[in-house]
């Protein structure tokens, strides 16, 4: 069987440095402390109301930034629609929002997407081709100000919103699994992230940059 590094070297690392968005090791997260004021301020994305639902209406779970040398990259959101800690390990209803403060290319997204899901993910040579071609139709370039949202689907796959905009549809659960590990799995590069995501942030003091 193909081993995790084999399956990782499709993805082009030496782009992926070059284009300066590798940078999941040198990021400082800013966690949310004061959870309560968050929830008492933080609207729910209208894109979720066509998942709503009337048993498990949308909740907030977490959010935390991420910074580059000082500069805040983006803003990450968790919502969820159930009774679940974690809906990630659950597989249950959940969405993850991505507000932008930085401009990004479309290539750097997915680039940096595949490396972190074949790093987490043992993936097929089949999985990586046509991921590819899916992330290629669903993920635009952003600039500062967008907001990027995907909706895990349990059982069905993964909807992605630009702007409250319905812009792609990926029908494998899979996929679904392996992109959302990049912020959730408990082998991410960001646990501290993570557990501020899942809103345990009590704990969590701000990481420092590593190599």
């Amino acid at each position: 069987m193909t081993s995790k590094n084999s399956h990782a070297n499709h993805i082009n690392r030496r782009q992926v440095c070059a284009q300066g968005l590798g940078l999941w090791g040198w990021f400082t997260v800013n966690s949310v402390a004061a959870q309560s004021v968050t929830r008492a301020v933080r609207s729910t994305p209208p894109e979720l109301v066509a998942f709503s639902q009337a048993v498990s209406p949308w909740q907030f779970s977490g959010m935390g930034a991420l910074r580059f040398f000082g500069f805040k990259a983006y803003d990450a959101i968790l919502w969820m629609a159930g009774p679940a800690a974690n809906p990630f390990l659950a597989k249950s209803l959940f969405a993850l929002e991505i507000e932008y403060n930085v401009a990004v290319k479309a290539e750097e997204i997915i680039n940096v997407s595949l490396v972190e899901m074949a790093r987490l993910r043992r993936l097929t040579d089949a999985q990586v081709k046509s991921w590819t071609t899916e992330m290629q139709k669903a993920f635009p370039s952003v600039v500062s100000g967008d907001r990027l949202t995907g909706v895990y689907v349990p059982k069905v796959g993964t909807r992605f919103f630009l702007n409250g905009r319905l812009i792609s549809e990926i029908n494998d659960p899979a996929f679904g699994d392996a992109f959302f590990a990049i912020w959730l799995d408990e082998g991410t590069k960001r646990p501290d992230l993570r557990r501020s995501l899942l809103g345990s942030t009590a704990a969590v003091q701000p990481a420092a940059a590593s190599n």
